[in-house]
């Protein structure tokens, strides 16, 4: 799948893909291509007055735009999939790490268990880039 679509730009995409990695929450206005973030539920602290007069603005300026979409960061049963294609189909067989992730994504705390490797692996950067790819896939299907 091509990334970049006539009607969203490639860094408009990446642009969202990067803010819903760290768990925002992201309105596109098609009309105007305009982005607007708030932070997820992950970052919720109730009774935090500043989250809540920032989240206020940026959905009452979403509530203003004609056309938008929402675009909520992956479920974590996508983001699990998204880490056994990367073990899947980007690591050599007869690698020893290949191993060592589907093991550690088997246990508890598979997240974790995984960047743990990943970080010290010579395929970090080969993750990086795989799974910014991944979920530019996944904002562009989110607004086809």
């Amino acid at each position: 799948m091509d990334i970049d679509s006539p009607k969203y730009p490639k860094e408009t995409i990446k642009d969202i893909a990067q803010r819903i990695d760290m768990g925002m929450i992201c309105f596109l206005n098609t009309d105007t291509l305009e982005v607007d973030c708030v932070l997820g539920e992950s970052y919720l602290t109730y009774g935090d007055e500043e989250y809540d007069k920032v989240s206020r603005e940026v959905y009452d300026k979403v509530d203003s735009w004609e056309h938008s979409t929402r675009i909520d960061p992956p479920e974590s049963w996508e983001s699990f999939k998204i880490m056994e294609d990367f073990i899947e189909y980007c690591i050599p067989d007869q690698d020893t790490i290949k191993e060592r992730l589907w093991t550690a994504i088997s246990k508890r705390k598979p997240f974790q268990n995984f960047k743990y490797i990943i970080d010290d692996s010579k395929y970090r950067q080969s993750w990086f880039d795989f799974k910014q790819m991944q979920l530019e896939k996944f904002v562009l299907n989110q607004l086809l």
